[in-house]
């Protein structure tokens, strides 16, 4: 295999956060793929950030493997010292420069103390505090604390809670923390400011429960344009007369926004009426300005109808947003509808388009169990960035026993430590 190909597919596997990156490396250690390591550790690759976390460690355990650490290192740093938009970014710098610190690189914990709590990003603050207190613990801790303390100082309107101290205690009971840092703050006037302003944070809050749900309520809302928000439990509460009452809402409303709100209730609870009203909308055009057409695949989800098995078949390779439309085949799958569903996420574009369609996927394979299922969930494993997601559809292959050998080998070094976990040496 020429380095060209090699190259190209470690940049396909570090930015989708497979272990076939590692992989690689081990087999070709002299390859020089330091530019997308770079660009992984300078970003964090994963299609949501917030769900999957860092992937500091992984790309540290790449960096390990190559032979430009120092220019990787180098990088690293820099950039952590910069840095000043993207807030998952700036978070695993903070990861990796720690990694870095726990190797005994001194240099790398002083890049991390000097950059806490300089060019924040707004409303994230706290970047970099976890790092730092993971590094270095109670010091750590003080340290952090004393830098919030000083900003509190200069800014009396800004707020601290708890949370991170009471963390820190319950990982540590060995230590008497709160009592250590009252000690502390007798010559350190900006803990002192600290521990006060979280004292005031505890103060407790009045409650306030939220109102009965109640058709009136909904229908107002409703009338008014304004978005109703009920959660599967809230919809599934409701009474089988205010169902009724707002189905029959529904049979006579004409306005799109509208009837999508009314639907966006019927995709937690069953239509208590016929179907085909709610099929003759999700037959309608797919405009991208509302969710009326989705809203209405999913409460078409509850019945079962060779109709809606046809008009799936038919409505799917000629979609322009088919993600739209794929939960109509949950209760409709057959036997050879694989074959549809790799092409849709072959045809896939973008990783927008290509998360829309893992959801379903997940649904109609947990629904359907079938060795069928292995094209197209390969398809997505190679082409979608979301680790979680990942996680899931792995599960799927190996609960049906149609898992390859290669992708099984990659598990063991993947990004999202869930599914590292899926490895085992008896596959």
């Amino acid at each position: 295999m020429t380095k060209s190909i090699l190259k190209f597919q470690f940049k396909s596997a570090i930015k989708r956060g497979t272990g076939r990156a590692q992989l690689i490396l081990q087999a070709h250690p002299k390859l020089n793929v330091s530019k997308a390591i770079i660009k992984a550790a300078l970003h964090n690759h994963s299609y949501d950030n917030q769900a999957e976390g860092s992937r500091a460690d992984y790309v540290f355990e790449l960096i390990q493997l190559s032979k430009h650490q120092t220019k990787i290192r180098r990088a690293v740093l820099k950039a952590l010292a910069r840095e000043k938009k993207d807030y998952w970014a700036l978070d695993q710098l903070f990861e990796l420069a720690a990694l870095y610190a726990q190797q005994g690189d001194e240099a790398a914990r002083k890049a991390m103390y000097k950059r806490f709590y300089k060019k924040t990003i707004w409303g994230a603050e706290h970047i970099g505090e976890d790092a730092i207190i993971e590094m270095d613990g109670l010091e750590g801790v003080k340290y952090v604390i004393g830098i919030k303390g000083k900003a509190l100082q200069n800014n009396p309107e800004a707020w601290e809670d708890s949370f991170m101290l009471d963390s820190f205690q319950q990982k540590h009971p060995d230590l008497a923390v709160y009592e250590m840092l009252e000690k502390e703050a007798q010559n350190n006037p900006a803990i002192q400011t600290y521990l006060e302003a979280i004292q005031q944070s505890k103060s407790p809050r009045p409650f306030q429960k939220r109102s009965e749900i109640t058709y009136e309520i909904i229908r107002a809302k409703i009338n008014d344009n304004v978005p109703v928000h009920l959660t599967p439990n809230e919809a599934q509460s409701l009474s089988e007369q205010t169902l009724k009452k707002l189905a029959q809402d529904l049979l006579n409303e004409t306005d799109r926004v509208r009837q999508a709100t009314y639907l966006r209730i019927f995709k937690w609870v069953k239509f208590p009426f016929d179907h085909q009203f709610i099929f003759d909308i999700a037959k309608r055009e797919d405009k991208r300005t509302d969710r009326l057409i989705e809203n209405a695949v999913d409460a078409l989800g509850f019945f079962s109808d060779p109709a809606l098995r046809l008009f799936a078949l038919e409505v799917l390779p000629k979609a322009k947003h088919p993600a739209t439309y794929t939960n109509l085949l949950i209760n409709h799958y057959q036997e050879g509808d694989s074959e549809l569903l790799e092409a849709l996420v072959l045809k896939a574009k973008n990783q927008h388009k290509i998360h829309a369609l893992v959801w379903s996927f997940v649904d109609i394979y947990k629904t359907n169990p079938t060795k069928d299922c292995q094209a197209p969930l390969l398809a997505l494993y190679h082409k979608m960035t979301c680790g979680v997601h990942r996680k899931e559809i792995v599960q799927i292959m190996l609960k049906n026993e149609v898992l390859p050998e290669r992708i099984h080998l990659e598990l063991r070094y993947d990004s999202y430590a869930e599914t590292r976990r899926l490895f085992t040496t008896s596959h």
